[in-house]
């Protein structure tokens, strides 16, 4: 009688029991034979005939565009240094922003404090921002995504929040420059910003907040994990009114009108959603190296 077959992942290794790898290994071998299908760039030869205004053009004559970006802490080794990196999504519309321009991209990584200095100063072309209210300089709007449009609200299973008027008093975690930061705010909750979704995350597991909001797609994610269970996703959702803004240091309708449209392209083309659904990935790979040791400084 032949011996019975042994089932394929009866032996499986230690880490292979960890939702957060499997799901980073999964993940990453989609993404390596190419099943999400990622859209690839097309040009866009309307772009290129439109003259991108004076404030634009400067950079085509000095042939490179300089992006201010948000840009925080990643998971290192204990006794590495701080490994600093701009935000991946600020970091795919720059790069897309010098494509429609033709010219190379330099990233200037900004405190939050140093943001509008360095766009008065001339330091930077353009600054992205994230969906932090805009100074009153001239701020083009990110559309919202309509894939990754929906977040979604992560409290203490014991805390009863019923309907979104209940926020109001309460703490919540946010990731600097959220899309969900004015519509909680305008709920009455107090809004407490990290410098990125890992740090929210992090700060409100330590119980410095009421409630952590985030895109829908990673809080599903998370309440998947062993770490997560006695969290509850909240009955109600929150909705970006906006997916964040590029500033310009002055008002030029010409310039304006171009990256408006520019920015209509990124999100037509499917490049918006692919930045943001690798923020995620980002996101899970991040925590996978927190839960095995590794410091987020």
């Amino acid at each position: 009688m032949p011996e019975a077959l042994t089932p394929l992942f009866s032996k499986a290794p230690w880490w292979w029991s960890r939702p957060a790898t499997r799901w980073l290994l999964i993940s990453t071998l989609l993404a390596v034979a190419g099943l999400y299908g990622l859209p690839e760039w097309t040009d866009n030869p309307l772009l290129h005939e439109r003259s991108p205004g004076p404030l634009l053009e400067q950079a085509r004559l000095r042939g490179k565009l300089v992006v201010g970006v948000r840009e925080y802490s990643r998971p290192s080794m204990p006794g590495a240094p701080v490994r600093r990196e701009p935000d991946s999504v600020d970091a795919a519309l720059a790069q897309a922003l010098g494509r429609y321009l033709k010219v190379p991209v330099e990233m200037l990584g900004l405190a939050s404090d140093e943001r509008e200095a360095a766009l008065r100063e001339r330091q930077v072309d353009v600054l992205i921002t994230g969906a932090t209210e805009p100074a009153a300089r001239t701020a083009v709007p990110v559309p919202a995504s309509a894939v990754h449009g929906r977040g979604a609200l992560i409290a203490l299973r014991t805390l009863a929040l019923p309907e979104p008027e209940a926020l109001s008093g309460h703490s919540v975690c946010l990731a600097e420059g959220s899309p969900y930061h004015l519509p909680i705010s305008k709920r009455g909750g107090l809004v407490r910003n990290h410098p990125s979704s890992l740090q929210a995350a992090t700060a409100f597991m330590a119980g410095e907040c009421d409630v952590l909001a985030e895109d829908l797609r990673l809080v599903e994610w998370l309440l998947q994990q062993p770490d997560w269970r006695f969290y509850r996703q909240l009955p109600f959702e929150v909705r970006q009114e906006t997916g964040g803004y590029v500033q310009l240091p002055d008002t030029e309708p010409q310039t304006v009108t171009w990256l408006a449209a520019a920015l209509r392209d990124w999100q037509r083309q499917g490049l918006q959603d692919q930045a943001l659904g690798q923020r995620i990935s980002d996101f899970g790979l991040d925590m996978l190296k927190l839960e095995n040791g590794l410091v987020c400084h």
